[in-house]
């Protein structure tokens, strides 16, 4: 791939040095040696969806009041404006998922 570029390289400290740089343009080892551990990413669905509270949780809005609402009691209809505390199983998950919310 990159033989057209460093074909006329003649000695073998460039050699050398066309290698690194190919392996570090191409994320070879090199880059991994000096970069470190890897980055942990945000899911950004779930960031738009879940917010972090004071005890360690995560909370979200209720679902179901979009549209369709005049089949749902009017006390039905209020109890959706409370938000909804993830279980334990979640907190795992969210925990994964949002790594930099805490």
């Amino acid at each position: 791939m990159f033989a057209g570029i460093f074909g006329a390289l003649q000695t073998a400290s460039q050699r050398v040095a066309a290698s690194v740089f190919t392996q570090s343009v191409l994320g070879g080892p090199q880059t991994q040696a000096v970069r470190g551990m890897a980055k942990l990413k945000t899911h950004k669905g779930t960031a738009k969806r879940w917010k972090a509270i004071a005890k360690g949780l995560y909370q979200r809005r209720q679902v179901g009041l979009r549209h369709l609402n005049r089949r749902l009691t009017p006390d039905s209809r209020r109890g959706k404006h409370a938000p909804v505390v993830c279980t334990p199983g979640q907190k795992r998950h969210l925990d994964r998922l949002l790594p930099y919310s805490q």
